[in-house]
């Protein structure tokens, strides 16, 4: 693999070794391809989007950051396929056409990885000639684009454990080699390590004193 000089600041400078998170992301893929083995009952046929995991170059921007984002840097070297068998009792033989489950697994972690708030901004972007164009690619998808009501479905459909279930893969995977970070736990429903998504301070700190918040405004906040 070819290196690629930059010119970057000390601060900028991280541990990240993108060799290791190769090397250590087709050890994860082997593993997965030996442990999640149940047959999905859907032929191939009747999917209406069809992924498979092909690497592809990963090339760094000129201030270090992997152009594409975390969901090009995932999507490139993580193997989604194995998520079939996970979904698979979800799933019949028959019934209508449906999207390759592995699809909309990609779909679902580059919303997370690349912190969008929820599905209505990541779907335009998705379907948006340019700004969709790696998300589809890495999802497989070519004339069929899901929309929100596609994902939310989903979800619904293989349950919240089986989601929680795959996207600690990918979560795990990433805080392994430093790329997400917990300072502040921001979730929409899942608990997944991420940095904010509020305007504002991007860490909540135990001692931070910028909010003066009475017992009654923290029993507020937990409530929503």
């Amino acid at each position: 693999m070819s290196r690629q000089i930059l010119s970057l600041s000390h601060d900028q400078l991280t541990a990240f070794d993108l060799e290791a998170f190769v090397t250590h992301a087709e050890a994860l893929n082997q593993q997965n391809r030996d442990t999640f083995t149940t047959p999905f009952s859907k032929a191939p046929s009747r999917w209406l989007s069809h992924y498979a995991f092909t690497p592809h170059p990963i090339e760094l921007t000129s201030q270090g950051d992997v152009d594409g984002g975390l969901s090009w840097l995932v999507g490139t070297t993580l193997d989604f396929s194995f998520t079939r068998s996970l979904c698979a009792p979800s799933y019949g033989a028959r019934g209508n056409r449906c999207y390759d489950p592995a699809s909309l697994v990609v779909l679902e972690v580059a919303t997370k990885v690349d912190q969008y708030v929820d599905y209505a901004p990541f779907c335009r972007d998705l379907h948006d000639s340019d700004k969709g164009r790696r998300y589809r690619l890495l999802a497989g998808l070519h004339d069929a684009v899901p929309g929100e009501d596609d994902l939310c479905n989903f979800r619904y459909r293989v349950s919240d454990e089986v989601i929680h279930q795959i996207m600690a893969v990918a979560v795990d995977f990433l805080s392994r080699f430093g790329l997400i970070k917990g300072e502040l736990l921001s979730t929409d429903g899942q608990l997944e390590p991420s940095y904010s998504r509020y305007k504002g301070c991007t860490y909540a700190c135990k001692n931070c004193q910028a909010f003066t918040l009475s017992e009654a405004d923290r029993q507020a906040l937990a409530q929503q």
